[in-house]
């Protein structure tokens, strides 16, 4: 009776071996998915309560630091020491249980400044990718959020601002992954520096607004935030599309923090470069004017006159919407970064003439007008015209040769300014204020 008994012991214990292993990541409360972008191969050094698992075989593989990873053939490389395990499905380095000790460093990231090494909370699962390893980061939303804000906002400001900045992260990471498996680590999501970019400042404000979210009818918002207004918030589909309630246009006079440096901005172009984006050939770029803009300053239509000098014809380009299909687009369109739609436009041809009547008018440019002569009319088609002075005679293009942009304000313009967080914050207000300022008919509360 003895022997049988231990035969059953034996059995159930093989049995409980050949399970498989648990491959989802830790229990998180609110779990947040973020891709990773290590370089084509990377490694890890685990530190804490971890284990590597396998997802072909669904096994732990005993390992010691650090762990290699590569693809080949579509498969992910594991190396460690001089072993190497393949798998089709890919590995998971599993946070076993939860500790502010655990962290795994992964040694090639790519940052603007290059590929370094950046530590990171949480689980770990590298998959096949289209010719390497995709590197996806599962952790809580609070330690997520605390590797956002720092990237977000310098950790020097006020704690006010930088409670408000963690509120804004957590509602929209919550709101993006309605949308989507994962986030990005850019800002295409929100910026995000793992552990390693994190501050005590900015963890004290995670810490204290911990599951706080701005909410809407009950449901956490897309809490939209930009570096600078330029002095006005604006409508959502004033910049975008679609109207969200919550996100309508503020006068915003905290913006203009003494520190600010995004008023009075300056980004020039070639008309050459303008040109090519109007897709001109027999024409010349002559003029270039914004034509409508919302109450707050922001941009909404900007027309160009192109000038065919052998027809002598001149015809209006609506930028919108046949070249951008938003107002937010101008930003990148004119081959010039700018830094927000708040920007007037102005040429390098601009000349006061007069006119036939006698009367005098600045214009932006004079090619295809008609210019009297002392032996008749003539059209101005050249590049340049002679202009006698006193002393001399010079020469001045006919149409801009550059085009000018200037403008206050950096970003969107949607939902919270974060210098005006910070002027408010350093004016006494408490966060659930500077919130509530910058998104309308919102609470701010835990949830349910």
């Amino acid at each position: 009776m003895k022997r049988l008994k231990q035969w059953w012991i034996v059995s159930l214990i093989g049995f409980l071996f050949l399970l498989p292993i648990k491959t989802e990541a830790a229990s998180y409360p609110t779990p947040v998915k973020v891709k990773l972008l290590p370089t084509t191969t990377f490694s890890a050094t685990v530190t804490g309560n971890y284990r590597l698992i396998n997802l072909d075989s669904k096994q732990a593989i005993s390992f010691t630091n650090p762990i290699s990873f590569s693809q080949s053939n579509g498969k992910v490389v594991a190396t460690i020491g001089t072993k190497t395990y393949s798998s089709s499905s890919g590995f998971m380095i599993d946070e076993v249980t939860r500790s502010d000790l655990n962290e795994v460093t992964i040694s090639n990231i790519k940052q603007s400044t290059g590929s370094v090494a950046t530590k990171y909370r949480g689980s770990f699962t590298i998959v096949p990718g289209a010719t390497s390893p995709d590197l996806f980061n599962t952790l809580d939303i609070e330690d997520y959020v605390k590797g956002v804000v720092p990237g977000e906002m310098p950790a020097s400001w006020p704690k006010e601002a930088l409670k408000a900045q963690a509120v804004a992260a957590r509602s929209y990471a919550y709101t993006q992954l309605q949308k989507t498996s994962y986030l990005q680590m850019t800002v295409a999501s929100q910026v995000y520096g793992g552990k390693s970019k994190e501050h005590s400042n900015t963890n004290a404000a995670v810490s204290e607004t911990a599951g706080i979210y701005a909410t809407y009818n009950n449901q956490p918002i897309a809490a939209y935030f930009h570096s600078s207004s330029g002095g006005y918030t604006e409508n959502s589909e004033n910049v975008w599309s679609s109207v969200v309630p919550y996100i309508r246009s503020v006068a915003d006079p905290y913006d203009q923090h003494p520190s600010n440096p995004h008023y009075g901005w300056t980004a020039s172009a070639d008309s050459s470069t303008i040109a090519s984006k109007f897709k001109l050939t027999d024409e010349r770029l002559v003029a270039l004017r914004v034509t409508e803009r919302t109450q707050a300053g922001s941009v909404q239509q900007v027309q160009a006159i192109a000038y065919n000098p052998t027809t002598a014809q001149k015809r209006t380009i609506n930028t919108r919407t046949t070249f951008v299909s938003s107002p937010d687009s101008f930003r990148s369109f004119f081959g010039v970064t700018l830094k927000s739609i708040s920007f007037n436009i102005k040429g390098n041809a601009n000349v006061k003439i007069k006119r036939a009547d006698g009367s005098e008018q600045t214009v932006d440019h004079v090619a295809g007008y008609k210019l009297q002569t002392v032996s008749g009319e003539t059209t101005i088609n050249d590049l340049n015209i002679s202009v006698r002075t006193k002393d001399t005679t010079i020469y001045y293009p006919t149409s801009p040769t550059q085009f000018t942009f200037t403008g206050n304000g950096w970003g969107h313009r949607l939902g919270m300014s974060q210098w005006g967080a910070r002027s408010m914050a350093e004016k006494g207000f408490k966060y659930d204020q500077i919130l509530k300022h910058y998104y309308k008919g919102i609470e701010v509360k835990k949830l349910n």
